[in-house]
Protein backbone atom coordinates (compact mmCIF):
# COMPACT_ATOMS: atom_id res chain seq x y z
CA UNK A 1 0.00 0.00 0.00
CA UNK A 2 1.31 3.45 -0.98
CA UNK A 3 1.99 5.64 2.01
CA UNK A 4 0.30 8.98 2.50
CA UNK A 5 3.70 10.64 2.34
CA UNK A 6 4.42 9.15 -1.10
CA UNK A 7 0.99 10.11 -2.38
CA UNK A 8 1.54 13.62 -1.12
CA UNK A 9 4.93 13.72 -2.85
CA UNK A 10 3.45 12.53 -6.15
CA UNK A 11 0.66 15.09 -5.93
CA UNK A 12 3.20 17.85 -5.22
CA UNK A 13 5.36 16.75 -8.16
CA UNK A 14 2.34 16.63 -10.49
CA UNK A 15 1.24 20.09 -9.36
CA UNK A 16 4.75 21.43 -9.90
CA UNK A 17 4.89 19.93 -13.42
CA UNK A 18 1.50 21.43 -14.32
CA UNK A 19 2.55 24.81 -12.91
CA UNK A 20 5.72 24.74 -15.02
CA UNK A 21 3.68 23.82 -18.11
CA UNK A 22 1.22 26.64 -17.41
CA UNK A 23 4.11 29.07 -17.02
CA UNK A 24 5.53 27.99 -20.38
CA UNK A 25 2.11 28.46 -22.00
CA UNK A 26 1.85 31.92 -20.49
CA UNK A 27 5.33 32.77 -21.79
CA UNK A 28 4.41 31.56 -25.25
CA UNK A 29 1.20 33.57 -25.22
CA UNK A 30 3.09 36.62 -24.02
CA UNK A 31 5.66 36.25 -26.80
CA UNK A 32 2.94 35.60 -29.39
CA UNK A 33 1.14 38.77 -28.36
CA UNK A 34 4.39 40.71 -28.32
CA UNK A 35 5.58 39.75 -31.80
CA UNK A 36 2.28 39.87 -33.60
CA UNK A 37 2.16 43.14 -35.52
CA UNK A 38 0.85 46.31 -33.91
CA UNK A 39 0.94 49.51 -35.97
CA UNK A 40 2.09 47.83 -39.19
CA UNK A 41 1.50 44.30 -40.50
CA UNK A 42 4.48 44.57 -42.91
CA UNK A 43 2.33 43.25 -45.73
CA UNK A 44 0.82 40.29 -43.90
CA UNK A 45 -2.99 40.02 -44.26
CA UNK A 46 -4.15 38.87 -40.82
CA UNK A 47 -7.78 38.59 -41.96
CA UNK A 48 -7.23 35.91 -44.61
CA UNK A 49 -7.93 33.08 -42.16
CA UNK A 50 -10.17 33.09 -39.06
CA UNK A 51 -8.56 33.01 -35.62
CA UNK A 52 -9.52 29.38 -35.02
CA UNK A 53 -8.12 28.16 -38.36
CA UNK A 54 -5.27 25.64 -38.32
CA UNK A 55 -2.99 28.23 -39.95
CA UNK A 56 -3.23 30.42 -36.86
CA UNK A 57 -2.87 27.40 -34.58
CA UNK A 58 0.23 26.45 -36.60
CA UNK A 59 1.74 29.89 -35.95
CA UNK A 60 0.96 29.77 -32.24
CA UNK A 61 2.51 26.31 -31.86
CA UNK A 62 5.67 27.44 -33.65
CA UNK A 63 5.87 30.53 -31.43
CA UNK A 64 5.56 28.27 -28.38
CA UNK A 65 8.39 26.03 -29.63
CA UNK A 66 10.60 29.02 -30.41
CA UNK A 67 9.97 30.46 -26.96
CA UNK A 68 10.79 27.18 -25.21
CA UNK A 69 13.96 26.70 -27.28
CA UNK A 70 15.02 30.28 -26.55
CA UNK A 71 14.77 29.63 -22.82
CA UNK A 72 16.15 26.07 -22.75
CA UNK A 73 18.71 25.94 -25.60
CA UNK A 74 19.18 29.21 -27.40
CA UNK A 75 20.01 27.41 -30.68
CA UNK A 76 17.99 28.88 -33.55
CA UNK A 77 18.67 26.07 -36.04
CA UNK A 78 17.47 23.45 -33.57
CA UNK A 79 14.31 25.48 -32.88
CA UNK A 80 13.45 25.62 -36.60
CA UNK A 81 14.01 21.86 -37.00
CA UNK A 82 11.75 21.13 -34.03
CA UNK A 83 9.03 23.45 -35.31
CA UNK A 84 9.07 21.86 -38.77
CA UNK A 85 8.99 18.32 -37.37
CA UNK A 86 6.23 19.06 -34.84
CA UNK A 87 3.94 20.88 -37.28
CA UNK A 88 4.36 18.17 -39.93
CA UNK A 89 2.88 15.72 -37.42
CA UNK A 90 0.13 17.96 -36.03
CA UNK A 91 -0.91 19.95 -39.13
CA UNK A 92 -0.48 17.68 -42.20
CA UNK A 93 -3.36 19.42 -44.02
CA UNK A 94 -1.57 22.76 -43.71
CA UNK A 95 1.63 21.31 -45.13
CA UNK A 96 -0.41 19.95 -48.05
CA UNK A 97 -1.86 23.39 -48.86
CA UNK A 98 0.55 25.76 -50.61
CA UNK A 99 -1.69 28.81 -49.98
CA UNK A 100 -1.62 28.13 -46.23
CA UNK A 101 2.16 27.73 -46.24
CA UNK A 102 2.68 30.95 -48.19
CA UNK A 103 0.43 32.85 -45.77
CA UNK A 104 2.29 31.43 -42.76
CA UNK A 105 5.62 32.24 -44.41
CA UNK A 106 4.44 35.85 -44.77
CA UNK A 107 3.43 35.80 -41.10
CA UNK A 108 6.96 34.85 -40.06
CA UNK A 109 8.47 37.57 -42.24
CA UNK A 110 6.30 39.95 -40.20
CA UNK A 111 7.34 38.27 -36.95
CA UNK A 112 11.00 38.47 -37.99
CA UNK A 113 10.63 42.15 -38.89
CA UNK A 114 9.05 42.98 -35.53
CA UNK A 115 11.76 40.95 -33.80
CA UNK A 116 14.66 42.78 -35.50
CA UNK A 117 13.00 46.13 -34.69
CA UNK A 118 12.78 44.98 -31.06
CA UNK A 119 16.38 43.66 -31.19
CA UNK A 120 15.34 40.07 -30.52
CA UNK A 121 18.02 38.27 -32.54
CA UNK A 122 16.92 34.73 -31.65
CA UNK A 123 13.28 35.16 -32.68
CA UNK A 124 14.32 36.99 -35.85
CA UNK A 125 16.69 34.16 -36.84
CA UNK A 126 14.14 31.43 -36.17
CA UNK A 127 11.36 33.35 -37.95
CA UNK A 128 13.50 33.85 -41.06
CA UNK A 129 14.64 30.23 -41.01
CA UNK A 130 11.08 28.94 -40.80
CA UNK A 131 9.77 31.36 -43.43
CA UNK A 132 12.46 30.31 -45.89
CA UNK A 133 11.88 26.63 -45.06
CA UNK A 134 8.21 27.05 -45.98
CA UNK A 135 9.11 28.86 -49.20
CA UNK A 136 11.52 26.08 -50.14
CA UNK A 137 8.92 23.42 -49.35
CA UNK A 138 6.32 25.06 -51.59
CA UNK A 139 8.83 25.44 -54.42
CA UNK A 140 10.05 21.86 -54.11
CA UNK A 141 6.96 19.81 -53.26
CA UNK A 142 4.03 21.91 -54.51
CA UNK A 143 5.29 23.89 -57.49
CA UNK A 144 8.08 21.59 -58.65
CA UNK A 145 10.17 24.65 -59.46
CA UNK A 146 13.32 23.20 -57.85
CA UNK A 147 14.56 19.62 -57.45
CA UNK A 148 15.14 19.63 -53.68
CA UNK A 149 15.25 21.86 -50.63
CA UNK A 150 17.96 24.54 -50.79
CA UNK A 151 19.11 23.82 -47.23
CA UNK A 152 22.23 25.99 -47.41
CA UNK A 153 20.11 29.11 -47.81
CA UNK A 154 17.97 28.22 -44.79
CA UNK A 155 21.06 27.61 -42.64
CA UNK A 156 22.66 30.84 -43.85
CA UNK A 157 19.60 32.86 -42.84
CA UNK A 158 19.54 31.30 -39.38
CA UNK A 159 23.21 32.27 -38.92
CA UNK A 160 23.00 35.59 -40.79
CA UNK A 161 24.52 38.72 -39.33
CA UNK A 162 22.55 41.96 -38.93
CA UNK A 163 23.20 43.43 -42.38
CA UNK A 164 22.08 40.32 -44.24
CA UNK A 165 19.12 39.85 -41.90
CA UNK A 166 17.80 43.38 -42.43
CA UNK A 167 18.44 43.21 -46.18
CA UNK A 168 16.56 39.91 -46.49
CA UNK A 169 13.54 41.18 -44.57
CA UNK A 170 13.50 44.63 -46.22
CA UNK A 171 13.15 43.02 -49.66
CA UNK A 172 10.11 41.05 -48.48
CA UNK A 173 8.00 43.77 -46.90
CA UNK A 174 6.15 46.56 -48.78
CA UNK A 175 6.42 49.09 -45.93
CA UNK A 176 9.32 51.34 -44.94
CA UNK A 177 9.68 50.01 -41.40
CA UNK A 178 13.26 48.80 -41.95
CA UNK A 179 14.53 51.67 -44.10
CA UNK A 180 16.33 53.47 -41.27
CA UNK A 181 17.84 50.25 -39.95
CA UNK A 182 19.07 49.34 -43.43
CA UNK A 183 20.70 52.75 -43.88
CA UNK A 184 22.60 52.13 -40.63
CA UNK A 185 24.03 48.77 -41.75
CA UNK A 186 24.23 48.90 -45.56
CA UNK A 187 27.89 49.99 -45.52
CA UNK A 188 28.88 46.91 -43.49
CA UNK A 189 30.55 44.06 -45.40
CA UNK A 190 28.30 41.35 -46.86
CA UNK A 191 28.97 38.14 -44.95
CA UNK A 192 27.98 34.58 -45.84
CA UNK A 193 28.03 31.25 -44.02
CA UNK A 194 30.45 28.53 -45.11
CA UNK A 195 28.48 25.37 -45.97
CA UNK A 196 31.04 23.08 -44.33
CA UNK A 197 29.60 22.13 -40.93
CA UNK A 198 33.09 21.67 -39.48
CA UNK A 199 34.43 25.04 -40.70
CA UNK A 200 36.76 26.49 -38.06
CA UNK A 201 35.98 30.16 -38.72
CA UNK A 202 34.06 32.04 -36.01
CA UNK A 203 30.35 31.52 -36.81
CA UNK A 204 31.56 29.96 -40.10
CA UNK A 205 31.21 33.47 -41.52
CA UNK A 206 33.30 35.08 -44.26
CA UNK A 207 33.06 38.12 -46.56
CA UNK A 208 30.83 37.27 -49.52
CA UNK A 209 33.42 38.57 -52.01
CA UNK A 210 35.90 35.97 -50.74
CA UNK A 211 33.51 33.01 -50.88
CA UNK A 212 34.01 30.12 -53.27
CA UNK A 213 30.95 28.67 -55.02
CA UNK A 214 30.54 25.02 -55.96
CA UNK A 215 30.93 24.82 -59.75
CA UNK A 216 28.49 21.92 -59.99
CA UNK A 217 25.33 23.10 -58.22
CA UNK A 218 26.24 26.81 -58.05
CA UNK A 219 24.47 26.99 -54.68
CA UNK A 220 26.85 25.85 -51.96
CA UNK A 221 29.44 28.39 -50.79
CA UNK A 222 32.73 27.83 -48.99
CA UNK A 223 35.44 29.88 -47.35
CA UNK A 224 38.24 27.70 -48.78
CA UNK A 225 39.08 24.72 -50.99
CA UNK A 226 39.74 22.73 -47.80
CA UNK A 227 36.19 23.30 -46.55
CA UNK A 228 34.73 22.42 -49.94
CA UNK A 229 36.68 19.15 -50.01
CA UNK A 230 35.69 18.34 -46.42
CA UNK A 231 32.00 18.84 -47.24
CA UNK A 232 31.98 16.89 -50.52
CA UNK A 233 30.77 13.56 -49.10
CA UNK A 234 27.74 15.28 -47.56
CA UNK A 235 27.10 17.45 -50.60
CA UNK A 236 27.75 15.24 -53.64
CA UNK A 237 24.26 13.70 -53.99
CA UNK A 238 22.52 17.08 -53.77
CA UNK A 239 25.15 18.56 -56.10
CA UNK A 240 24.37 15.99 -58.82
CA UNK A 241 20.62 16.71 -58.58
CA UNK A 242 21.10 20.47 -58.75
CA UNK A 243 23.59 20.12 -61.63
CA UNK A 244 21.13 18.02 -63.65
CA UNK A 245 18.33 20.46 -62.88
CA UNK A 246 20.52 23.43 -63.91
CA UNK A 247 21.35 21.77 -67.25
CA UNK A 248 17.67 21.09 -67.96
CA UNK A 249 16.22 24.40 -66.76
CA UNK A 250 18.88 27.11 -66.96
CA UNK A 251 20.26 28.47 -70.19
Amino acid sequence: MVSRKKLKGKAWKAAKTEAAAAERRDLALSLSTQIRPRKCTHGWDLTEYPADHDCNKFIDEVVRIFDECKVLEGIAGSAVEKAVSFTHDIFPDVWNDSACLEWISSAFVTIGTDAIINKDVFICATAMGLSENLNQYVACYHMGSQPLMYVAKIIDLVWAEERRTISYLKKRIPCKCLNEKYKAVKSLPKMYTCCNKTCSLPDKSVNLSAMMTCGGCRREHYCSEECQAAHWEDHKDACKKWRKWNEENCS
